[in-house]
């Protein structure tokens, strides 16, 4: 990398951390952009200069984080598709929940007030990662024959930011959260998936549906006793 793009991409690499640091810190995403400079130690006008505003940072905080989930999926290495998209549930709450001031605070800020995505969250790094494993499930047979991969990629992606929505405003445990997300995940895959996978994909959907019913009950009977 020319000098000139290595010293512009070691700015946006602290922008970034910045932000980041910003959201945890302050639980909000109401900091300004010269609150960030200092807190990224560069000039002031930098985050401008560099991202042009400040919600463009907040895409690139997200697409970082993206960018490392992607590498731990990799990282699993595990070959079966239809396993692979279950280890990407487990690892989804694995994240959320290693620094869950963080992701909320980011997520808040990026969802609409309904839990709807903002049409900036639609953006190649983020399709493309269920967009490879809906076709890797097609490769494998794993899917029917009527089934178009885009609109199902789609619509995993939704049901991930759902679960992200109903953990911020329902406040959930882990397993719970897990559970929420899995459990939407295999009632999409369920009518689309070849008998090759949907023994599997309804064994996984009786595992997280007890999860929820047990997490529901225990919350009724908390709610009765007080």
């Amino acid at each position: 990398m020319p000098p000139r793009e290595q010293a512009r991409e070691e700015l946006r690499q602290k922008i970034i951390a910045g932000a980041r640091a910003l959201l945890a810190e302050t639980e909000s995403a109401e900091f300004s952009m010269r609150a960030l400079a200092a807190r990224a130690d560069v000039a002031h006008m930098t985050p401008y200069n560099v991202f042009g505003s400040k919600q463009a940072v907040l895409l690139a905080v997200l697409d970082a984080d993206m960018a490392d989930f992607t590498r731990a999926v990799q990282q699993r290495d595990v070959a079966d598709p239809l396993a692979e998209l279950y280890e990407v549930v487990g690892l989804c709450a694995e994240f959320w929940f290693s620094d869950p001031v963080f992701y909320k605070t980011l997520y808040r800020e990026l969802l609409d007030l309904k839990g709807a995505p903002h049409q900036a969250l639609a953006t190649p790094l983020r399709d493309g990662f269920w967009r490879r494993l809906t076709h890797a499930l097609a490769e494998h047979g794993y899917l029917q024959a009527f089934v178009a991969e885009a609109p199902l990629a789609m619509n995993l992606r939704r049901i991930a930011l759902q679960a992200i929505s109903v953990w911020i405003s329902r406040d959930l445990s882990k397993p719970e959260v897990e559970a929420e997300l899995g459990y939407s995940t295999s009632l999409a895959l369920l009518g689309v998936t070849t008998a090759a996978a949907s023994d599997r994909v309804r064994e996984r959907l009786l595992s997280y549906q007890s999860v929820l019913t047990a997490a529901e009950a225990s919350r009724s009977t908390a709610e009765t006793g007080n």
